[in-house]
C-alpha cells in the first residue's frame, strides 16, 4: 500500500486579486521544485479561473477568510463597514476555525502558505503543521489605526492567530515588522509577461506611439461621473468598465482580456501605467521597468510604504483623486517618466527564491 502524496495548502485572503496572483506565481515555482506534491488553493476567486492559469493540476476550494478592507470604490476604504465585518467575523471565528482544521486533517498537508489569512495560520497550528506567511503586511497591522478601544479585541484576535505561525516572508512595500514569531525579508514577487510588447501592441491594434494603460482597480464604477481625459499624445488602453473618453485614441478593455493576453503582458507593452498603488500593479511595473502614475489611495496603511518604496525603486508620479476625475492627465503621465528614481536592480528570479525558501522551511 502506497502512502498518500504530500500536499501544501495555499490560503489566500478574501481581499483583492493581487494577493491571489502573487500566491499563484509562487505556487508555480513550488510546483517546479516539488512536482509530486498535491497543491491546494483556498480563495474566493472562481476555481475555474485559477485552474486555467496552469498546465498542471491544482486543487481549488472556494473559501473566504477575514473580510480584508471593504472599499467605497477603487480608491477609498469604508472603515465603518470594515470594522462591522470584522466584528461579525470575530463572532464566527471559532466555528470557522473548526471547519478549517477539519479540512487540514482530511489531507496529508505538510504545511500552509498564507497570504495572509490569519485563520488559516491558526488552523495549521491547531493541527500541528507549520504555517508560513508570504505578504507585505498582516491584517492586524492594517486594522490597528481603525480600531478604538471598543474593537481592540478584533486586532488582538488576528494577532493571536498570526503568532501561532512559524515565519513570515516579508515582501517589499510594507513595514519591517511582523506579528509572526519569526520574520525575514523576501524579494519582490511579481507576475511576468509571456508575450513581447510589440506582439501585444499588434494584437490590440495600437500604433507605434506612446501607450498609457489605465487600471484603477476591479471595483464598480457605476457612480463615477464621465471622465474626458486629456493625455497629450498618449494612446489610452483602459481596463475595466470605465466611463472614460479621450482627445486621442482610447481602447477600452474589460477585465477579461483578449484570449492569450495576460495583464503583465499589457503592463510590459505600456510606456506608463496609471492606477492605484496596490502591490500587484506596483510589483509588475517594477518587474518590467514601466513608470507608474499613481492615483491617491487614502486611508490604507500600506499606501505610504508602497509609494515611498516604489519612488526609491523606479520612475513614478502621484496625483489626487480629484486630478484623476478632472481628466488633466498629461502632466501626471509625463511626470511618471522622469519622477521617482532610476530603476533599481531587482532579484532576477524572485518567485523561485521565495519558493525555495518555502520548501526549505517546510522541510
Amino acid at each position: 500500500m502506497t502512502s498518500p502524496t504530500a500536499a501544501i495548502h495555499f490560503a489566500v485572503t478574501s481581499h483583492g486579486l493581487g494577493h491571489l496572483t502573487r500566491t499563484l506565481a509562487v505556487l508555480r515555482s513550488v510546483q517546479a521544485l516539488l512536482p509530486t506534491h498535491d497543491l491546494y488553493v483556498s480563495s474566493t476567486v472562481d476555481p475555474a479561473w485559477i485552474r486555467n492559469q496552469f498546465d498542471f493540476e491544482v486543487h481549488c476550494r472556494h473559501q473566504d477568510y477575514e473580510p480584508g478592507a471593504l472599499q467605497h470604490d477603487c480608491f477609498e476604504v469604508d472603515v465603518p463597514a470594515t470594522i462591522d465585518a470584522y466584528r461579525q467575523f470575530a463572532q464566527e471565528h471559532d466555528a470557522r476555525l473548526e471547519r478549517e482544521c477539519d479540512f487540514l486533517r482530511s489531507h496529508p498537508f505538510v504545511g500552509v502558505v498564507s497570504d495572509i489569512a490569519a485563520l488559516a495560520v491558526r488552523a495549521a497550528g491547531e493541527v500541528g503543521i507549520p504555517a508560513l506567511g508570504v505578504s507585505n503586511f498582516t491584517w492586524d497591522w492594517i486594522l490597528e489605526p481603525w480600531c478604538g478601544d471598543e474593537d481592540a479585541e478584533v486586532v488582538a484576535g488576528l494577532a493571536a492567530d498570526y503568532r501561532t505561525g512559524a515565519r513570515q516572508l516579508r515582501l517589499p512595500f510594507g513595514p519591517a515588522r511582523s506579528t509572526f514569531p519569526e520574520h525575514e525579508p523576501a524579494p519582490l514577487v511579481a507576475r511576468r509577461a509571456t508575450r513581447r510588447p510589440a506582439d501585444v501592441r499588434r494584437l490590440l491594434g495600437l500604433d507605434s506611439g506612446r501607450v498609457a494603460v489605465v487600471c484603477p482597480g476591479g471595483w464598480s464604477t457605476d457612480e463615477w461621473p464621465a471622465i474626458h481625459a486629456r493625455p497629450g499624445d498618449f494612446q489610452l488602453v483602459t481596463v475595466g468598465d470605465l466611463p472614460i473618453t479621450s482627445d486621442g485614441q482610447c481602447l477600452p478593455l474589460s477585465h477579461q482580456l483578449p484570449d492569450g493576453l495576460n495583464f503583465p503582458d499589457l503592463v510590459a507593452a505600456a510606456d506608463v501605467v496609471r492606477g492605484t498603488p496596490g502591490y500587484g500593479l506596483a510589483s509588475e511595473c517594477v518587474a518590467h521597468r514601466v513608470p507608474f502614475a499613481m492615483i491617491e489611495r487614502p486611508g490604507f496603511r500600506e499606501t505610504p510604504y508602497l509609494v515611498a518604496e516604489f519612488e526609491a525603486m523606479g520612475r513614478s508620479s502621484s496625483s489626487t483623486i480629484a486630478q484623476f476625475f478632472a481628466g488633466e492627465w498629461e502632466p501626471m503621465l509625463e511626470g511618471a517618466l522622469i519622477g521617482g528614481s532610476e530603476w533599481a536592480d531587482v532579484e532576477p528570479e524572485p518567485n523561485r527564491r521565495v519558493a525555495e525558501r518555502i520548501v526549505e522551511l517546510l522541510g
